[in-house]
């Protein structure tokens, strides 16, 4: 017999609704996936994971993209009470890669020794292993690096002068214009102002 080009119409129909049907399921299962909060934080205070969690988002928001299009999946960032290496020192942060693939879960420490690290501390640890990720996938090379040129200043804070307890406060070495400028009151020329007392 001969095949006419209908006879193949529901042959067609049929694999092109299982491929959209395909396409959809896997859509869903990566907006699930990306949905599923890989930020974990197992200590602090409820104040102090609320902080932490403002402070990561924008870190895990902006790398996490930029790690997934490079094809490394970050699974987790766990936050713990603390760190330690195989020789017992205390570690800020560890990457973990699961079974030599491109799989990573990354874990801060909350506390470094004695110090509770503030949220900023923590957003910058993450942020160095995150970038550490992307530089290895991407095989990046660091061509040039410029150090700081901010110095850490010390500032002592005064201690409470006089009876009442207040603090002078120092004055800059840059005035405006306005302090510059000395203006001399001269006495009423028509005589005393009623509304000034004795």
């Amino acid at each position: 017999m001969h095949l006419y080009p209908t006879d193949m119409a529901p042959t067609i129909v049929g694999a092109s609704s299982a491929l959209v049907i395909l396409m959809i399921a896997a859509h869903l299962l990566s907006w699930y996936r990306s949905r599923i909060p890989r930020l974990r934080l197992l200590t602090g205070s409820g104040p102090q994971r609320a902080a932490l969690r403002l402070v990561l988002a924008p870190v895990v928001r902006e790398f996490l993209l930029l790690l997934e299009r490079a094809g490394q999946d970050v699974r987790a960032i766990v936050l713990v009470p603390t760190l330690s290496g195989s020789d017992g020192e205390s570690l800020a942060s560890e990457i973990e890669q699961l079974g030599g693939s491109s799989a990573f879960i990354i874990r801060l420490a909350h506390r470094v020794g004695s110090t509770v690290r503030q949220p900023d501390e923590v957003a910058g640890a993450l942020s160095e292993d995150l970038l550490y990720l992307y530089r290895q996938a991407v095989s990046a090379t660091v061509v040039r690096q410029t150090g700081s040129a901010v110095a850490a200043h010390t500032v002592a804070s005064p201690k409470p002068s006089g009876r009442n307890g207040l603090v002078t406060v120092p004055r800059h070495a840059v005035q405006n214009e306005a302090e510059e400028t000395v203006v001399a009151f001269r006495p009423n020329p028509l005589g005393r102002n009623n509304n000034q007392g004795s």
